[in-house]
């Protein structure tokens, strides 16, 4: 397919009802944000301590500061949160922290979690199996997706993590992981990539093998965004991210139909496709504001104790200053004023963007 036709294919006007997607569950999520005042998607970075050097990485300049979520300090935001539905568990690299079963394990019993995300450099294949299985030791009804990280193929990976051997090393952990899957299907696999100007190739190897051999439940892409380690590195061209979200969407049909059937997985593409049209328009350098959910449905809290709607916003208080009293911050004057600006915003930050299609689906239109 010729490139201008794949832009104009993405930036097609679409006409679709928002379907009952998951046995009810968007819909109980809706009622849920509603009834209750806190965040039911929280994004914890509970370290910053890392073990790579990623050059695509916009959070690199707070890496290995000594700082962490201590486990009493998490006890007390856990108590001072409603219910959630979606844990994103990041760093640094999360599993570098040995106690981090029970960091799920509290907002497992204190806040009944539906998903639990930890995004990983797969590095350390012995402990992130054992972590895995010990988060999965408890009893309770979740998800818990595991999404490693894989930028590009063999050493150009390595290259771009700035860690020798770490492509066999993830490959290593998948393997491993699968085996914990087959006997227990709470956790499921991703990649997560980042999309970038120079790795178009390595990317579409990458949806392939993911497709044809890793058996992921799910390949996620990022575009690069903020500030990188690597300020010679830039995000794809329209042209490029037209071609492959071409590629991602033929193979989101065949994960989405095997896990939520024809019907509802046809609607699942559907959602894709309208995320990656509204990121191709930012691309363009015409941008769609739209009253973004973050600060409302989604919060992020650093290592630090910081707290944002967004990482890239600016900060709205630090939990240290509210005793780690979440609500106190969240309904502060300064949280207020910061969640007005948040009315009027665009990015293609996909943590947040995957909440907005959720919740408010035809902003993205």
């Amino acid at each position: 397919m010729h490139k201008p036709r794949l832009r104009r294919t993405l930036l097609r006007p679409v006409r679709y009802t928002w379907p009952n997607m998951i046995g009810g569950d968007v819909w109980e999520w809706r009622k849920l944000a509603r009834r209750q005042t806190t965040p039911v998607h929280l994004i914890l970075f509970v370290t910053d301590r890392c073990n790579a050097r990623c050059a695509t990485c916009f959070y690199w300049q707070n890496l290995n500061q000594g700082n962490s979520l201590q486990l009493p300090h998490l006890a007390r935001l856990s108590a001072s949160l409603d219910r959630l539905v979606w844990l994103d568990i990041s760093g640094g690299e999360p599993f570098l922290r040995k106690d981090l079963p029970s960091v799920c394990h509290q907002f497992l019993d204190g806040n009944g979690v539906r998903f639990i995300n930890i995004p990983t450099n797969a590095i350390q294949t012995d402990v992130i199996v054992s972590l895995v299985a010990a988060i999965l030791a408890v009893p309770h009804s979740f998800r818990l997706n595991i999404a490693v990280s894989l930028d590009g193929v063999g050493g150009n990976h390595d290259r771009i993590r700035g860690v020798p051997g770490n492509y066999e090393k993830a490959l290593a952990t998948l393997a491993r992981l699968r085996e914990i899957r087959d006997s227990d299907p709470r956790l499921s696999l991703s990649v997560v990539t980042t999309v970038m100007r120079h790795n178009l190739d390595d990317v579409k190897q990458l949806l392939a093998l993911g497709a044809e051999q890793w058996q992921l439940d799910y390949h996620s892409l990022n575009i690069l965004r903020g500030s990188p380690m690597d300020n010679g590195l830039l995000p794809p061209t329209p042209d490029q991210f037209a071609e492959i979200s071409r590629v991602q969407l033929e193979h989101c049909r065949r994960y989405f139909r095997s896990r939520f059937g024809p019907l509802q997985g046809w609607f699942a593409t559907l959602g894709r496709y309208l995320l990656n049209r509204y990121y191709l328009r930012e691309l363009e350098g015409r941008p769609k504001d739209i009253s973004c959910n973050a600060g409302r449905i989604s919060c992020v809290i650093d290592a630090n104790g910081d707290v944002y709607f967004c990482e890239l916003l600016q900060k709205v208080g630090n939990l240290n200053d509210y005793d780690w009293d979440f609500k106190r911050l969240w309904f502060d004057f300064q949280a207020q004023r910061l969640r007005r600006r948040v009315r009027r915003c665009h990015c293609t930050h996909e943590c947040f963007h995957t909440k907005n299609l959720t919740f408010t689906p035809t902003q993205l239109l």
